[in-house]
């Protein structure tokens, strides 16, 4: 079997091009687009699709070994996709001998029976062990904006540097934002140029693109980056009152994300759903708890002296976001 290190998606792209096939595929981060395209690649080429390339909502292990045992049809290679894998009980003999000639793939892990909040079995540690693991979080700028230049071919158009920019701001870096608001755009500049006012103009910067992209900035200490995404918050969200609590309710959620292992504590308090929960907790971490605690102090203390007339209302957004970044 030939021997992996977890990847980005970007990484994974290479190492099939090279010719290089794991028996078992992984998928973590919370980017769907990046997971469909992965599944796409990893299932190209291969012949009689209609045969050799399965899909499974959620199987028992049970009924996943029974499609794992299946011969490919007129082929050397098959594929089995699984959205969601609960538990792998049963796969602990082929997890130690995979079989070369299929690929599994699997979207996201469940592992809990949801009732009780059940762990994880002993095989899903198993199969993340033998998987190879592909990252599919957001992905950094210069390979997005790789993606906007191919397709921007397509649509005969041309996009400005700041507009590329603008865009992965408000899409947080999202493929699966950004694939959908760039077709708009596109299909918006059919043949001419996208410009960094199209995009304020036809894009909506959603609250929670925005405060994301401004936390991965603050956790950076890129000041530049965390301002410019403030400006482009529409007027609303620029409100002392309503940017304080955007704010406040973000780190809030990160840093009981870090404190709590209360899942359902999370899901009803600060709604983080089982999807998202990594892509909180590996924000959470680049914080740290008590980094995270001296942000909502700092915070509490400011909306203190914003209510007591201290803190200037005009003055306020800026002296938000620079204490965020500096409560260290």
């Amino acid at each position: 079997m030939i021997q992996f290190t977890r990847m980005k998606f970007a990484e994974l792209k290479r190492t099939l091009a090279e010719g290089k096939y794991s028996p078992i595929y992984l998928f973590t981060g919370d980017d769907e687009f990046l997971k469909t395209r992965a599944t796409e690649m990893l299932c190209a080429g291969i012949p009689y699709p209609e045969f050799n390339v399965v899909a499974a909502e959620r199987p028992s292990s049970v009924e996943l070994a029974d499609l794992l045992g299946v011969f490919p049809v007129m082929s050397d290679r098959r594929a089995v996709k699984v959205n969601v894998l609960d538990e792998a009980a049963a796969l602990s003999a082929y997890l130690q001998s995979p079989d070369p000639s299929c690929t599994l793939i699997i979207r996201s892990l469940g592992g809990t029976s949801g009732r009780g909040g059940k762990k994880r079995d002993d095989g899903l540690a198993l199969l993340t062990e033998k998987a190879e693991v592909v990252d599919c979080s957001p992905m950094e700028e210069k390979y997005i904006f790789s993606w906007i230049a191919a397709e921007a071919r397509k649509y005969g158009v041309t996009v400005e540097a700041e507009a590329a920019r603008l865009l992965c701001v408000y899409c947080r870096n999202y493929m699966s934002a950004v694939s959908v608001e760039f077709a708009k755009l596109a299909s918006y500049r059919w043949g001419g140029t996208v410009t960094a006012e199209d995009v304020k103009k036809l894009v909506s910067p959603s609250e929670d693109y925005a405060v994301w992209q401004l936390s991965n900035a603050v956790a950076s200490g890129n000041a530049s980056q965390a301002y410019r995404i403030l400006r482009s918050l529409d007027e609303g969200a620029t409100a002392p009152e309503v940017l304080f609590s955007l704010l406040y309710k973000h780190f809030r959620k990160l840093f009981y994300s870090l404190i709590t292992t209360d899942a359902e504590l999370l899901s009803k308090e600060f709604d983080i759903k089982e999807k998202a929960m990594y892509a909180v907790k590996r924000e959470a971490s680049r914080f740290g708890a008590n980094r995270l605690k001296k942000i909502l102090l700092t915070l509490s203390e400011l909306d203190d002296e914003l209510k007591s007339g201290a803190l200037e209302r005009d003055a306020a957004p800026q002296v938000l976001i620079s204490a965020v970044i500096n409560a260290d």
